[in-house]
Order: structure tokens, then sequence, then C-alpha cells
């Protein structure tokens, strides 16, 4: 058995299934939490039970052995705290299993880690998030993604994938801020927070979260900014050796933010947005793209082919969704243009003349006292917009009484009354009207200013008078 501290508490095997040590007293009793314990064990049982859906606990001085131990449990050795890789049976006169662990306690300069062959190991409870190291917080937020991921691209469980992101982005908060931090741990946190923050904005998308999908691209997008002004730096140049190169950085996961918050938009019905976010993303596309194509001696790596890959085929769904937000665009200013008319435009009467452009009119039958059927010409009210136009044509109307070709004829209101209809002469008649004296329209106004000149040089003649 090996020592142990407070977060390295033993699983082990006692006669009512598995359970786990939480402390020993200073007398040799363990007190042990029974895992297995359930409700439907018999009353008479030994075990001392607790209502209110308290753990079972069982108090005993014997030193339980440790449960078998499997690939991926967290085991204690003889030289520490790790994770068990590979198991392997030993042959010979004593068969017996060797262990394969790689040590958590023991970190080297980079990511190496130290391994070990041990023949004893005790199983242990695994670490809470507060109880991890920065090291270990970056593994389960790797681990969290990977699982996500086959949730989002296998089963299709959008909402379980979403949250899984989120436990890996929760994971790695605040590991920067730690003392313990290497340039490789932050490099790490960098890589998980973009892809992770990216893909649960996408699970937002499929469950129509719209906002939430916007926060998480964001996240990403000042991530990648924030990268972006310390290019050059240690983080920078580690990502780079590592396969990480500025296509992928500041072209895919960028644009990839971008789009994020463009369908979201669109969704919305924010197409005004939606474009200027696309826009943004085809600049960070096309600005990599001619990069790797304008390389020197026209050599590029694999890495450069696979992001060229990606950066192509984004820059094809950018130019979609450009597309179909113009069509939107069109479509609402067209339906904008059939409200504006059916509001304001003139409707039209079997009656009115299409060619001329007249006013519309109604036109009515009416029978005098003689028994004679007249007919008369009722103009209909016209709204504001249109009052101008038939203004303006009124003043080339002629006060002459029209000349029909037929008998003339007249609104009858009684036997005595008779009125000639009036006509307005057609577009054709506009060389006549036009070449009349000015003062022909003009007389009554003629006639009125001839009166007031008359009546003013009569009064300045009576006030000459008056001052002689």
């Amino acid at each position: 058995t090996t020592s142990r501290n407070a977060a390295d508490q033993a699983i082990v095997q006692t006669p009512y299934g598995r359970g786990l040590v939480l402390r020993s007293r200073p007398d040799d009793i363990r007190e042990t939490q029974l895992l297995e314990w359930g409700d439907d064990q018999p009353s008479s049982s030994p075990v001392s039970r607790r209502p209110n859906r308290a753990p079972s606990m069982l108090y005993s001085s014997t030193p339980f052995p440790s449960v078998p131990v499997r690939v991926g449990d967290d085991v204690t050795c003889r030289f520490g705290r790790g994770v068990v890789k590979n198991i392997d049976r030993v042959k010979g006169s004593k068969p017996s299993l060797k262990y394969t662990i790689e040590l958590k306690s023991w970190r080297l300069n980079g990511r190496r880690s130290v391994l070990c062959y041990v023949n004893q190991c005790d199983v242990v409870r695994k670490h809470t998030l507060s109880e991890m190291d920065v090291f270990e917080k970056v593994e389960l937020a790797q681990s969290q993604k990977a699982k996500a991921t086959g949730y989002f691209s296998k089963s299709k469980d959008f909402d379980k994938a979403l949250k899984t992101y989120a436990t890996a982005v929760d994971a790695v908060r605040n590991i920067q801020h730690d003392a313990a931090s290497t340039n490789e741990v932050r490099s790490d946190l960098v890589l998980v927070m973009i892809t992770c923050s990216n893909n649960a904005g996408t699970c937002c998308i499929k469950l129509k979260k719209y906002e939430e999908a916007v926060k998480f691209a964001q996240n990403a997008e000042v991530l990648i900014d924030a990268l972006y002004n310390k290019r050059g730096k240690k983080i920078h140049t580690i990502l780079n050796k590592e396969g990480t190169i500025d296509a992928k950085l500041f072209g895919e996961w960028r644009a990839k933010s971008y789009m994020i918050i463009a369908r979201c938009r669109i969704c919305q019905g924010r197409d005004e947005e939606a474009v200027g976010s696309l826009k943004k993303a085809k600049l960070a596309v096309t600005k990599y793209m001619d990069g790797i194509n304008n390389t020197k001696n026209g050599k590029t790596s694999a890495l450069e082919k696979a992001s060229l890959k990606s950066l192509t085929a984004q820059a094809k769904e950018i130019r979609r969704l450009l597309v179909e937000c113009a069509e939107k665009k069109k479509a609402n200013k067209k339906l904008e243009r059939k409200r504006a008319k059916a509001m304001f435009a003139v409707k039209k009467t079997a009656g009115e003349d299409k060619e001329n452009g007249r006013p519309p009119t109604l036109t009515s039958k009416s029978i005098d006292r003689k028994g004679d059927p007249q007919s008369k010409t009722i103009e209909a009210p016209l709204p504001p917009e249109a009052k101008g136009d038939v203004l303006a044509r009124q003043r080339k109307c002629s006060l002459k009484p029209s000349r029909p070709e037929g008998p003339a004829k007249s609104v009858s209101f009684s036997e005595m009354d008779q009125v000639n209809v009036y006509s307005c002469p057609d577009e054709s008649d506009d060389d006549q009207v036009e070449g009349r004296p000015w003062y022909s329209e003009h007389k009554e106004a003629l006639v009125l200013l001839g009166i007031v000149a008359g009546f003013s040089a009569s009064l300045l003649a009576m006030r000459r008078s008056f001052r002689q």
C-alpha cells in the first residue's frame, strides 16, 4: 500500500461491492462509501444505511484490497500518481501483470512525459476540476473536445456536444494566469479555446440558439485577434512549429468565426450585419489563399495544401451566403414597392383612357322629365399626390364647348336647365393651346389689375389736391 494525500482516495473491493475510502481514523477505522450499494439490498445487511438518499457507509478496520486495475484508471504507485496506459501479462512460473503508467506527478520540459513499469499499483478516484493542476486541466479539455466531436459528427447529438464543448472551455478558462503554466500549456490553451468556441457556436446554430452562438464566435475572434497582435512571440512560434500555420490560425478559424456570426444574423433577419461579417470573412480567406498561391518557386507544404483546400471551400460558402443575402434584399425591395403601390396608386375605372392618361371619371345615366336618357360625367376624387398633375392639365383646358360628332349631349336636371359639356383637349391639341395669346387665359386677372391701378391713381390725385 502506498502513501496518499487527501485527493488520492483509494477505491477498494468490499464484500458489498466497490467502495471509496474517505478517511482513516486514528483508531484504524476506515470510513468507506459504498459506490454500488442500492436500495434493493436486504434490511438485515450489517451495513449501516442512512435515510434521505444519504450515501451508504461502511466502517471497518479491515484493509480491503484495491479493485482490479483497468486501462485509463488513475492509480498510485511507488513513483507517484499516474494513468494506466497498458497492461501486459507476464508469463513464467508465477504469472503476473505488468502495468505501464504515465506519471502525472512528474513533468519534463515541453510536453514530454515519464513512463514507469510496475507490478503493483492501487486504483484511486479521479481528481475533480478544482484539484487538477494546469496540465491535467488541459488534458481534460482535450479529451472533452474529442468526446464532443464524436457527439456532433457521429451521433448528431448537438445538445450533448454543446455541453461537452462548454465543459472543455470552462476547464481551461483561467489557467493562463497560473504561475505553473508554461508556454506549451498556453499554446494548448489557445487551440482548445478557439476550436471549442467555434464548434460550440456551430452547435448553437443547429439548436437555433443564435445569440449564444454569436457570443461563442466572438470569444474565438477575441483570442485570434490577441494572438495576431503577438505574432512572432513565443506562443505563436510554438504553434507554427507544431503544425498550426498562420493560414489555419488567422485564415480558416477567423473566417469560421465570422461565418458563424453571419449565419446567425441571416436567421435573425439582420442581413446588413450578415453582409458585413461575410465581407470580413472573405478578406481573411482571400489574403491567405493569395499568400499560398503566390509562394516562391511554387513549392507548398502539405499543411499549406490542406489549408488551401479548406480556404477554397470556405470561399465558396461565403459567396453562396452573399448571394443569398442579395436575393433577400432584392425580394424585400420588391415587396416594399408593391406595398407602396397598393397604398398610393389611383384605382382606374373602365371608362378611363389609358393611352392619354386622363383622370378617372365616373359616368352615370339619368332620364330627364321628357323621358330622354341623358348622361352626366362626374370626376372622381383624387388623392393629394395626384392633384398636381390634374391641375397642370386643367390649365391647358379650353373654355370652348367641345364639338361632338353627333348631337350634343347635356346633363339635364330639369326642363329649363341645360348644361353644355366641356372637355379638356387631348395631348395632340397642345400646339393649338400654346399658339393663343397669353392674356386669353387671364382676362379676369387683368381686369382686376386695371381696377386696382385706377383706384390707386385716383387716390394719388386726391392727395395732391389736398396738399395744394
